[in-house]
């Protein structure tokens, strides 16, 4: 089973391509052998820079086998027992339960007891995963495991990581055992101190009362069982306030006790992409649109109605604007786009993408790859050759331009001006000229009629 949920989902990856390769039951003969015979080593992990919620991150990824699959042998046999041992107002890495789960327990505290939710304290740990002391968390393991081999083999997996502290971002077991490290705190907060509202998301944590004086006794008893038991530092951002004067910033959303509103990051996120979704397909339907979008509505869903409200009719606004340009030019696509796209099949809307062709580009890593660069018109019903021509001129040039060229030409004509107006009029001719024959062009080949 540990070798299945390893490579589950991941069939094309290379190294998984290569376990086949090489054998796959024989792989995993080899690891039971490992296992068996006490003589699992773990490998060098390799380690990649990302950028995360606003920070960078190093991830933590070890090799396949027999490294991989020995992750998942642990949590395979452990999770249920670990589950166990959490109590129910932790969220994060545990099934059924994570951020949705999180946030809806929070508006049900927030909603039920209004007075008795009246303040917040909200701290994280500093560098929580580089922070975490190995000796601490075998004691930790020791105290709830008995079976030795097990605990050796978590032993092992532990010393792999340089120094007495730290464990690897990214490694399976890595989450888990975090989330086991503050297990004891847990249970202190709940059955010594008494806190009846505290919830957490790995090193996130709220805490609420009535009463601010509480809140900051509580923190100096946080700060100490910490330091002392756990070895850990609060960040110094911590923060006590009136709910309904700021809202809780949690688990990507601003809660109080009216309302649930998107984080201004989350807010941001999603109207980049919009802008990104809009520019690059041109998608002008409401229902297209959520279909690309369906993460992002997913995520705003779970805010207060009348704000999910505001920002779908916000949406819908910003999409309808966008329909009225009806000439984009200069977009780009990996690849070549239909000439005549049907975008709105009731009403018989078209995109006429023209000017196709492809041009290299430099990407953020300094790569050269090739785009197909367009223009994309927007033509409603009937679409012919004629109102495809009508629309482009239109898109293109002002209403008063041709008048203005022509009367220039003429003028020229009768010696009123200079012999140098006439070029612009008969270059406006030329374009024109080529613009018919290309709309002409694309309509035969695609079988559009010329009126």
């Amino acid at each position: 089973m540990a070798g299945y949920n390893t490579i589950r989902g991941k069939r094309k990856r290379h190294d998984v391509q290569r376990l086949f390769r090489r054998g796959y039951i024989k792989t995993l003969n080899d690891v039971w052998k490992l296992l068996n015979n006490d003589t699992f080593v773990p490998q060098p992990c390799k380690h990649k820079p990302i950028y995360d919620s606003g920070k960078w991150r190093t991830l933590t990824i070890p090799v396949l086998t027999p490294d991989r699959i020995v992750d998942h042998c642990i949590i395979d046999n452990t999770e249920d027992y670990l589950y166990k041992l959490y109590i129910t107002q932790t969220y994060a890495c545990i099934k059924g339960r994570g951020i949705h789960k999180c946030l809806n327990d929070l508006t049900r505290y927030l909603h039920k007891d209004k007075r008795g939710t009246r303040y917040c304290l909200k701290i994280d740990i500093r560098h929580y995963y580089d922070s975490i002391d190995h000796a601490v968390l075998k004691r930790i393991m020791a105290r709830y495991f008995g079976d030795t081999r097990l605990l050796a083999l978590q032993y092992k997996i532990i010393d792999s990581v340089e120094g007495d502290t730290g464990l690897g971002i990214g490694r399976l077991p890595s989450q888990h055992w975090a989330n086991l490290y503050l297990t004891p705190f847990d249970h202190r907060v709940k059955e010594v101190w008494r806190v009846r509202y505290y919830l957490r998301y790995m090193d996130d944590m709220v805490f609420l009362h009535r009463s601010k004086a509480y809140l900051h006794a509580l923190l100096d008893e946080i700060r100490q069982y910490l330091k002392d038991e756990l070895k850990l530092e609060i960040k110094p951002n911590w923060q006590i306030f009136p709910v309904d004067a700021r809202s809780i910033d949690f688990v990507g959303y601003k809660s109080n006790h009216y309302n649930t509103l998107a984080r201004k990051s989350i807010l941001y996120r999603y109207w980049r992409k919009l802008r990104k979704v809009q520019n690059q397909h041109n998608l002008f339907e409401t229902n297209e649109l959520w279909q690309t979008l369906s993460a992002h509505n997913g995520w705003l869903q779970h805010c207060t109605p009348q704000h999910y409200q505001v920002i779908i009719s916000r949406t819908i606004n910003q999409l309808l604007n966008m329909a009225t340009t009806t000439l984009k030019r200069g977009l780009h696509s990996a690849k070549a786009q239909p000439t005549f796209d049907v975008i709105d099949r009731i009403n018989g809307t078209t995109l006429y993408n023209h000017n196709q062709h492809f041009v290299e580009t430099t990407n953020e890593q300094g790569k050269k790859t090739k785009e197909n660069e367009y223009d994309s018109l927007l033509v409603k019903y009937p679409v012919t050759a004629n109102t495809v021509f009508a629309a482009l001129l239109t898109a293109r040039y002002d209403a008063n331009t041709e008048n203005k060229l022509l009367n220039d030409y003429n003028a020229a004509l009768l010696g009123i001006e200079d012999e140098s107006k006439k070029q612009p009029y008969l270059d406006f001719l030329a374009e024109r000229k080529a613009l018919r024959a290309m709309v002409d062009a694309d309509c035969t080949s695609n079988g559009i009629p010329m009126e």
